[in-house]
């Protein structure tokens, strides 16, 4: 009974069946469920993001409210041929074409932007870390203001980071807070999970921007319907409908074996 009350919950939640059987035992109720939704089948580089944790997914949808007006939906206009010319750069250095996206999160896709700290260009490099990929910063020139040069360098700089550490949201959290520092935060805390490390807060919010312009760039029409609140509402009392159904076992059990 205590199962089909679960089951019922989640079918009224999210239209399907959770993945696990009726058949299975009520302590898997304390169990993570894994929900097959169109909704959470988003991922950065082919790794999964874990959207059904709540905590994430009311972090991504308040990251693609922020990109829903009509500034940056003119910057999707226009940026587009040049986002054209980074993909096959990028491939070219075995980097996913996810990566594309950092140039309209970093610069705008403006070359003549500089950070107070000095990043400039396109992709925002420092001008060490820009002399160090093979790009000419002086007085009278800047490879980082060119966008096939400074593309190659930045497709070099993340090939780099990848090697180190060995997933593309590390390799993203990297770019913005450099690499010493996210192993620094990976070894004092002993995690290699982006969304488990405790970082400050632009880096941990640093993949949820580049996922959200993704997203409104391939598929506006679920990124609407994140906007929308529904999702989170629904993930939401999902969860409450788990931790229902949990105590419920455990009382059941508790009543059973008379404790």
């Amino acid at each position: 009974m205590i199962r089909l009350i679960f089951m019922a919950f989640s079918i009224a939640i999210f239209g399907k069946s959770p993945v696990s059987e009726v058949g299975v035992e009520k302590k898997e109720l304390k169990e993570t469920n894994i929900i097959d939704s169109d909704l959470l089948a988003i991922d950065f580089c082919g790794e999964a993001i874990p959207l059904s944790e709540l905590r994430i997914a009311e972090r991504y949808q308040n990251t693609i409210r922020n990109y829903d007006n009509p500034t940056f939906r003119k910057l999707m206009t226009t940026t587009r041929k040049r986002m054209r010319v980074i993909e096959p750069i990028l491939r070219k250095y075995g980097v996913p074409a996810d990566f594309k996206y950092i140039p309209l999160i970093e610069s705008a896709m403006k070359d003549e932007v500089t950070s107070r700290r000095g990043a400039g260009g396109y992709w925002q490099l420092m001008p060490s870390t820009a002399k160090s990929l093979g790009l000419v910063v002086n007085e009278t020139r800047d490879d980082r203001k060119h966008l096939v040069k400074s593309t190659h360098a930045a497709g070099k700089y993340l090939r780099d980071l990848y090697k180190q550490l060995g997933s593309w949201t590390l390799v993203a959290a990297a770019y913005n807070a450099g690499p010493t520092h996210i192993q620094n935060r990976m070894d004092s805390q002993n995690k290699d999970d982006y969304f488990k490390l405790r970082l400050n807060s632009e880096t941990a919010r640093y993949i949820y921007k580049i996922l959200a312009v993704k997203e409104w760039f391939s598929n506006p029409e679920r990124s609407r319907e994140w906007g929308s609140g529904e999702v989170v509402d629904r993930i939401s009392a999902f969860k409450i409908a788990q931790k229902k159904a949990a105590a419920l076992a455990k009382a059941e059990i508790s009543s059973e074996t008379g404790s």
